[in-house]
């Protein structure tokens, strides 16, 4: 037949990579970067380029399976959704829809289908019992969102084209691609902005491949990073923050200062290890930016227990500087297709909307419409969760104290997981419901159209024919809500549909002209700057500098800035060749990052198998000497199943007082060699 290319672009991460798909008839022989992309031209991760290869895995799953008699056999659609339907529907009658969760990981966020199906599912039994990687990874920014501007989901991002200083706290988006905001093609980007003037900056425990291109690098001890913004806020108030932007725009100003009086210098090198002298260099880089200021932070921010205070004190920085949501600082990206600057959003209150959390876990509060994921297995022992759909998602491999919430999750009277490849979760579920894979779909940028360098939506027709009977995820919610009495989908014909229909569904209600990104296949517009503002003025009376939440959380913090420093200390990293618990079996390995001082003194050289322990568990890896970390720090990366788990180390009891969230990063833990 002949080698045919096309366009689409990449879906392991929320990057939305171009990519040219080489295929011969259903065969996927290669995949490469599309040099002629308007946003990541010519750039594509070792991730995107095993697209064929993921493609064509052996263990693909290909069929919907059902649990019958314990033992997981392949089934027809009918069969595993008229038993999924009448159990869920049961289920509901007996319990509410409270006794049915739902969980939505990177599969689900990634494919437009799925996301607008885990949300019409949601919607659709008025369930509360709502979970998602969210409070696994970055609550923090929706916390602070709701309390600084009343307004939830929003997400800074530095106007890189013009911003005059960039500061990258607890992130590495040279292997990451970014956290909440995507750094296209970052080596080059980081290169463009230094060429165009940009000052950046690192703030980390390690020298990350982000801090190796950077100007300047500081290497923080683990979780003190709010200490090092309390210096510089503390100084700014003194001399040097826009006090008429403060007086207009903003309010709190003087409780703000007095929160951060305790950050002198002395205190703040002291707490975070890094030099006084370089401190005082950050602080004139700040001061000499001016109003261009933007600052990004990422999981090793906010999976720590600062992480709120930390996030919430970044955008501190950025509003006193008159940074925020301002031309050469930093935007808010209102989407496309979401169009967040239309919407008319009642303010939540100072202390944030405090929704009520899970029965078996009354001290936590939803967030964002979501439960803790920490809360999961207590529900599910309490008997208040009996059935959980998963919605793209190895939520074996996520959720914290792994033993003991994978045990609960195979107690659950039905699991029922949309996934491509089997895992942890699909080899304890009930119901099995194989989905099409990205080279299989018409897809669009959904969600992650809010997360790039200019507001920009991407459109790709399928690759190929989907392997054995995969479907999408709307029809297979389409058919299941037949068997419920549902209408999951109102006004759309689910028998009738195809992908690029329930797309046009999607933007309905959206400017975006469906037909037009169709045939573009690319649309975007350049940052907007203002909405946000406006709001904050009109609804609440400008930015909440000093929300009482944030206020006595980083006063507690103050009683333990005192204790010693712990032997070692946890951080979170992400390697270069697989996502998650995506495409483990690439090059990468699970061992133990470890600086090489550190490694003598518990006496292991490169290649011994070490323990990590604390409290909550242990895991056994092998040790890699890495001396990007600073003294004190490990690496033990996340993705892996079973007895390399890092989760093991985590505990669902210790949870942020605001958002529920599970410390995963600045965890204190001994090592000893094997």
């Amino acid at each position: 037949m002949g080698v045919v290319e096309q366009k689409s672009f990449c879906r392991v991460c929320g990057s939305a990579c171009g990519i040219i798909v080489e295929t011969d008839g259903e065969q996927v022989v290669r995949v490469r970067a599309d040099e002629e992309h308007a946003i990541t031209a010519g750039y594509t991760c070792p991730k995107g380029r095993n697209l064929p290869q993921d493609h064509h895995r052996e263990d693909r799953l290909e069929v919907p399976m059902i649990r019958e008699d314990g033992v997981l056999r392949p089934t027809s659609w009918d069969h595993v959704l008229d038993d999924l339907g009448a159990k869920l529907k049961r289920i509901i009658d007996e319990s509410g829809p409270s006794g049915v969760g739902l969980f939505t990981g990177g599969g689900g966020y990634l494919d437009a289908s799925g996301h607008l199906s885990w949300q019409a599912f949601k919607n659709g039994i008025a369930t509360p019992s709502v979970y998602s990687d969210l409070t696994i990874d970055s609550v923090a920014k929706l916390v602070v969102s709701e309390l600084v501007t009343g307004f939830p989901g929003l997400m800074s991002r530095a106007d890189i084209e013009r911003c005059k200083l960039v500061i990258f706290m607890g992130t590495n988006p040279v292997i990451s691609h970014g956290h909440t905001w995507t750094l296209s093609s970052p080596t080059a980007s980081l290169r463009a902005m230094r060429q165009r003037g940009t000052e950046v900056w690192v703030i980390d425990p390690r020298k990350t491949e982000t801090a190796q291109r950077a100007d300047r690098y500081l290497a923080s001890r683990p979780s003190t990073d709010y200490a090092i913004l309390g210096y510089l806020i503390r100084e700014l108030l003194i001399e040097g923050a826009d006090r008429a932007f403060i007086e207009q725009h903003a309010q709190g100003a003087e409780k703000l200062q007095a929160a951060v009086e305790r950050f002198t210098l002395s205190h703040a090198s002291a707490l975070s290890g890094v030099a006084e002298a370089d401190l005082r260099d950050l602080l004139a880089s700040v001061r000499k930016a001016g109003g261009s200021v933007a600052v990004d932070t990422g999981t090793g921010i906010t999976m720590s227990r600062p992480g709120n205070v930390t996030q919430w004190l970044s955008w501190c920085l950025m509003i006193i500087t008159g940074s925020m949501d301002r031309e050469g600082g930093s935007w808010f990206s209102p989407g496309n297709i979401v169009g967040m600057d239309k919407m008319d959003v009642p303010p939540a209150p100072e202390t944030g909307w405090g929704l009520p959390g899970p029965q078996s876990r009354p001290e936590m509060k939803a967030v964002g419409g979501e439960f803790p994921c920490a809360a999961m297995p207590d529900e599910i022992a309490a008997g208040n969760l009996r059935a959980m759909v998963v919605f793209g998602g190895n939520i074996e491999v996520c959720l914290p104290q792994t033993t003991r919430s994978y045990e609960a999750l195979k107690k659950l009277e039905v699991m029922a997981t949309f996934d491509v490849r089997p895992t942890r979760t699909t080899d304890a579920s009930t119901h099995i419901l194989p989905t099409k894979d990205q080279l299989e779909r018409a897809d669009m940028t959904y969600v992650t159209d809010m997360y790039f360098p200019v507001i920009s939506t991407q459109y790709t027709p399928a690759m190929v024919e989907p392997v054995g009977d995969r479907k999408a995820y709307w029809w297979v919610l389409g058919q299941l809500g037949k068997r419920m009495g549902v209408d999951f989908f109102p006004g759309l014909d689910v028998d009738t549909a195809t992908d690029d229909t329930v797309m046009a569904y999607i933007t309905r209600d959206s400017e975006l002209d469906f037909e037009q990104l169709r045939s573009a296949r690319h649309v975007s517009r350049p940052p907007v700057f203002g909405w946000v503002q406006r709001y904050v003025d009109e609804k609440i009376g400008g930015w909440r500098l000093a929300p009482s939440p944030l206020l006595e959380q980083l006063e507690g913090l103050g009683a333990l800035e005192g204790a010693e420093p712990a032997a070692f200390t946890l951080i979170p990293r992400r390697q270069r060749y697989h996502e998650n618990s995506k495409m483990l079996d690439l090059r990468d390995k699970p061992y133990v990052y470890l600086n090489e001082a550190d490694a003598q003194t518990v006496g292991v050289a490169e290649g011994a198998k070490v323990r990590v322990s604390n409290a909550n568990g242990s895991v056994e890896r092998f040790v890699k000497i890495d001396d990007t970390l600073r003294r004190g720090a490990i690496n033990v990366p996340h993705g892996w199943s079973d007895e390399i788990n890092v989760n093991r180390l985590t505990g669902t009891q210790d949870v942020d007082s605001i958002s529920g969230m599970v410390r995963y990063s600045g965890l204190p833990v001994s090592l000893e060699a094997v």
